[in-house]
């Protein structure tokens, strides 16, 4: 039975750049719209549970609200839970430089 000069070559060692099946790799775009990176900001007060535009992350031992960790700065304020303990700065507030509380000293990021 006589070989093909592919299987002759394959023996011998020598490998092909492609193989019959595989398939070119195509990077992908990051394409995000305006919409998805609105949904990557969290809108949703725990405590008051609404959507706000001024929601962030606080790390807290206030034991009126203690479950909640997603708080608007309007329940911050009425909760007397210090700014310190704010976590992100992920808000459109934040981010505009808009963000600011009635109780106690606003944190700086």
């Amino acid at each position: 039975m006589s070989k093909s000069l592919k299987d002759a070559l394959l023996d011998a060692g020598f490998k092909g750049k492609k193989s019959i099946n595989e398939r070119e790799k195509v990077k992908k775009k990051d394409v995000r719209t305006s919409s998805v990176i609105h949904q990557e900001q969290r809108n949703f007060c725990e405590v008051c549970e609404l959507i706000q535009p001024d929601v962030e992350l606080y790390k807290h031992r206030n034991p009126v609200i203690h479950d909640a960790e997603w708080i608007c700065s309007k329940c911050a304020d009425e909760n007397q839970v210090p700014d310190k303990f704010r976590q992100t700065n992920q808000s459109d507030f934040a981010k505009k430089r808009r963000f600011m509380r009635q109780f106690g000293e606003t944190r700086k990021f």
